[in-house]
C-alpha cells in the first residue's frame, strides 16, 4: 500500500526530559487541533536527544491545508523564529510620560493610525473623537480601581508598602476575611505566617505564603515579595481599601498618589470594584462624549486589571515570556448587543487593550465550545491560556466566523446570567489574525511591554509602531497611563465616516 505523504520535522534537546517535556506539549495541541503528530525520540546518551515529527493525513493519501496548519502552529510556539522584543522596543523619553492627567479630562491629543497606514494628529480628544467613531459600535471595560496600596506596620513599628496584585475573580463587596488575596510587601524579610498591621483600622495582615521575588526598577522602591495575604477584617474588601489604602497610581510615575488621583485614575463609566490598575484608555472619555455616542451604540463587559500589566518582558524571545492571567465577567445581554451590531455589519470599536483580550479570548473559547473540548461548557470557570488560540486556529477554527463562536457561548442563555473566567491571552505580530476587533482607541504604552505586541500585531506589517511612537514623542504628546491617546484601524477596516467620504 502506498505510503501516505508526509511532513517531518527534527528537533534536538540537550536531555531527555526536555524532550519528554516537548512531546507533551505538542500532544496537547494536537489534542486542541484533532490533529496529532507522529512522534520518535532517539536518546544519543552524552550526545543529546533526537525528537522526529510527522504530521500526516492517512485517508487523504496527500498532505492536507490542516497538516501544514499542524506544523505552522507547532513553528509558531516552538519554531526557529522567534518573537524578538528588541524589535518592539523604542526610546521612551523621561520627560515624554505624563506624570498627572491632562488638566480636564477629555483634553488630551489624539494620534489617529487609518486603514491605509496613514498618520494624523488631533489635538483634542473630546473635540475629535466622536464624529471620528460615529457608526461604529463601541465596548468599554467598566472595572473600577480598588485604593489597593496599603502602608502597614510591622513589629518594629517600621512602615512598608503593601500592594494587592491581583484580585482574581474575588468580589471586592466580600467580607476581607474570607479571602486570601495575591500581595506585594516591599521588604527583604517577609515569612509565611508572618502578620503585619494597618495602622488606621488596626486590622491585622497575615501572610498566608509566599510565591517569589517581585521586580521592580529602583526608582520605583526597588524588588518586594510576591505573596499571597489575609486581611483580618469583618469589612468588605472595597470599604476595606477605601477607608485605609490609597490610589495605586503606576510605579514608574514615581510619585505619591494625590487626591485627584481618585477621581482621575478612574473611567466615568467605572463600575465593578475589582482592578489595581486602571484599563487607561477610558480616561479619556467624558459624560458628554458618552452621550453624544449614545447608549445604543455602546456595550460594557468587565476584566479586572492585575499589576502584572506593568510587568516587562525579560526575556529576548517573547514567547518565552510568561503571561498573566486575568478575570473578566460579561453579561450575557451586553454580549448579544454586541453579536446584534456585528450582524448588522456596525464596526466593533474597541476602547483599550484589556476590552480587547476579553473579546478576541471570548472568540476563542467559542471555539473550544464549538469543538467540544473540555472544560468548554462550564460558563462560570471558562480559561483561555497564554497560545491556546495558535491550537485552536488549526481547522476550522480559522474560518469561524465571531458572530456564531460568541453566539456557541451565549446559547441558551438569558440575557441577566453573566459569562465568567480567566484569560492569558498573548497576541503577538507576524501571526496573530483578530476574529472580532475592527478598531481600537489606547494609549502609548511601555517599551518592553506586551502592550506593545498587542499594538503592533493590529496594525500590521504596515505601519511600523516604534516609528510612530518615536515621532509623536518629537510632536510632544505624552506617553503611558496619564498619556494622550490612539485611534487605530486595522489595516483595510475604514471607519464609517472614512466610507462616507470616499
Amino acid at each position: 500500500e502506498e505510503e501516505p505523504a508526509k511532513l517531518r520535522k527534527s528537533f534536538h534537546f540537550d536531555s531527555y526530559t526536555e524532550a519528554l517535556q516537548f512531546a507533551e506539549k505538542v500532544n496537547e495541541m494536537s489534542t486542541i487541533m484533532d490533529h496529532h503528530a507522529n512522534i520518535s525520540i532517539v536518546h544519543k546518551c552524552v550526545n543529546g536527544v533526537d525528537l522526529e515529527m510527522e504530521f500526516f493525513s492517512f485517508e487523504a493519501k496527500e498532505l492536507t491545508e490542516k497538516d501544514y496548519d499542524a506544523a505552522k502552529a507547532v513553528d509558531l510556539i516552538h519554531g526557529g523564529n522567534p518573537i524578538k522584543m528588541s524589535d518592539f522596543s523604542y526610546d521612551l523619553k523621561q520627560e515624554s510620560i505624563a506624570l498627572f492627567p491632562a488638566e480636564t479630562r477629555g483634553s488630551s491629543k489624539l494620534l489617529q493610525v487609518d486603514s491605509r497606514g496613514s498618520v494624523s494628529y488631533k489635538p483634542h480628544f473630546a473635540n475629535s473623537i466622536p464624529d471620528a467613531i460615529s457608526g461604529c459600535h463601541v465596548v468599554f471595560n467598566n472595572s473600577r480601581v480598588l485604593d489597593a496600596r496599603l502602608s502597614v506596620e510591622v513589629g518594629s513599628g517600621d512602615q512598608v508598602e503593601l500592594m494587592l496584585l491581583d484580585l482574581g475573580n474575588i468580589d471586592a463587596a466580600l467580607p476581607c476575611s474570607d479571602h486570601t488575596i495575591q500581595a506585594m510587601i516591599r521588604s527583604e524579610s517577609v515569612v509565611k505566617g508572618g502578620m503585619y498591621v494597618e495602622p488606621v483600622s488596626g486590622a491585622k495582615i497575615e501572610v498566608v505564603d509566599i510565591k517569589g521575588i517581585w521586580e521592580e526598577e529602583e526608582e520605583s522602591g526597588g524588588n518586594g515579595c510576591d505573596c499571597v495575604v489575609r486581611i483580618h477584617s469583618n469589612d468588605d474588601i472595597g470599604s476595606f481599601l477605601s477607608s485605609n489604602g490609597s490610589v495605586p497610581i503606576p510605579p514608574y510615575l514615581h510619585r505619591e498618589a494625590v487626591p485627584s488621583d481618585k477621581e482621575r485614575y478612574n473611567n466615568v463609566y467605572a463600575k465593578d470594584g475589582g482592578s489595581v490598575a486602571a484599563p487607561t484608555a477610558g480616561l479619556h472619555f467624558t459624560d458628554e462624549v458618552l452621550r453624544d455616542l449614545g447608549e445604543s451604540n455602546t456595550s460594557q463587559l468587565t476584566l479586572h486589571v492585575g499589576a502584572g500589566t506593568f510587568m516587562p518582558v525579560l526575556s529576548q524571545d517573547a514567547r518565552d515570556h510568561s503571561m498573566h492571567a486575568e478575570h473578566f465577567f460579561v453579561n450575557v445581554g451586553e454580549l448579544r448587543t454586541i453579536v446584534k451590531a456585528m450582524e448588522q455589519g456596525k464596526p466593533l470599536l474597541v476602547v483599550g487593550t484589556t476590552s480587547t483580550r476579553t473579546l478576541e479570548s471570548l472568540f476563542w473559547l467559542g471555539v473550544k465550545r464549538l469543538r467540544g473540548l473540555p472544560n468548554s461548557d462550564n460558563v462560570k470557570q471558562l480559561e483561555l491560556k497564554q497560545f491556546e488560540w495558535i491550537p485552536l486556529s488549526v481547522g476550522d477554527g480559522k474560518s469561524t466566523s465571531p458572530v456564531l463562536a460568541l453566539n456557541a457561548l451565549i446559547d441558551g442563555m438569558s440575557d441577566d446570567e453573566v459569562i465568567t473566567g480567566q484569560t492569558s491571552l498573548m497576541i503577538t505580530p507576524n501571526s496573530y489574525k483578530f476574529k472580532v476587533i475592527d478598531h481600537l482607541i489606547t494609549n502609548f504604552h511601555a517599551p518592553d511591554s506586551t502592550l506593545m505586541l498587542l499594538v503592533s500585531a493590529f496594525l500590521g506589517k504596515q505601519s511600523d509602531i516604534t516609528k510612530i511612537y518615536e515621532d509623536a514623542q518629537k510632536k510632544g504628546y505624552r506617553f503611558l497611563s496619564y498619556g494622550d491617546a490612539c485611534l487605530f484601524s486595522r489595516p483595510g477596516v475604514e471607519l464609517p465616516r472614512e466610507r462616507k467620504s470616499l
